[in-house]
């Protein structure tokens, strides 16, 4: 069960929300999401949702439209739950005697842990993303998110950053570690120099990229005029 996210919470979602309708909508939702595991998008059958879920075509219908909405609820789920997670990366307090890299390499693992516990559904999703823009737009708003929230960490820990502009280093930086990811899933695994990279080669790569292109120099304290613009720069996104 992936569900951490209070279910009422699924705009998505229509029907009843007492306790046992809601276990029954998460039974439905885990349904879906282990079809498309196995089977792929293509596999995913209402008949056989509402049967794995022991519920009823009547109880589906209640719930959703059609088998988009179903999706739409799997969606609005997941983002919720990654939602969740990066919130909890990116707390402060968890980080405040920790350096730098420490938590780059732990938002590298966190990237690639998710990607691939939920590989077959992010490949459907970035299916849907391609007929539904609506898709699309959550992710892109989701990875903006997360680049704002990694910003607002990194920069608070105050590293001296040799980019001269750290807050567009690690926006691009968050970017290029998604699209790396991405095409993980796209393609079933990630090869690179005549050999397929295990995870964790991936974690390790993706976090040297990050640092090194975003500059992160802990040993140095003597440039704060980029210190102080990367600040400046965080401010202005979070206020306007």
């Amino acid at each position: 069960m992936h569900g951490a996210a209070p279910l009422t919470t699924l705009e998505t979602v229509s029907g009843p929300k007492q306790a046992r309708s809601e276990r029954t909508l998460q039974r439905l939702l885990d349904a879906a999401e282990a079809l498309i595991v196995e089977q792929g998008l293509a596999g995913l059958s209402i008949p056989e949702v509402v049967r794995r879920a022991g519920s009823s075509v009547g109880g589906f219908y209640a719930r959703f439209r059609d088998k988009n909405e179903l999706l739409r609820a799997l969606e609005e789920r997941f983002f919720l739950e990654v939602q969740s997670r990066l919130d909890a990366l990116a707390d402060e307090r968890r980080w405040e005697a920790a350096p730098v890299r420490d938590i780059v390499a732990a938002a590298v693992d966190e990237l690639v842990t998710v990607t691939e516990a939920r590989r077959a559904l992010i490949k459907a999703f970035m299916f849907r993303a391609t007929q539904d823009v609506q898709v699309r737009d959550d992710a892109v708003r989701f990875r903006n998110r997360a680049a704002e929230r990694i910003a607002a960490l990194l920069v608070g820990k105050s590293p001296s950053f040799t980019h001269p502009e750290p807050v567009l280093a690690i926006d691009l930086g968050v970017q290029a570690a998604f699209s790396l990811m991405n095409q993980h899933v796209l393609l079933d695994g990630t090869e690179a120099a005549g050999r397929m990279l295990s995870l964790d080669d991936l974690r390790r790569e993706i976090a040297r990229l990050f640092v090194a292109y975003v500059g992160i120099d802990e040993a140095s304290r003597d440039r704060p005029r980029a210190r102080k613009s990367a600040a400046k720069t965080v401010k202005q996104k979070r206020t306007g």
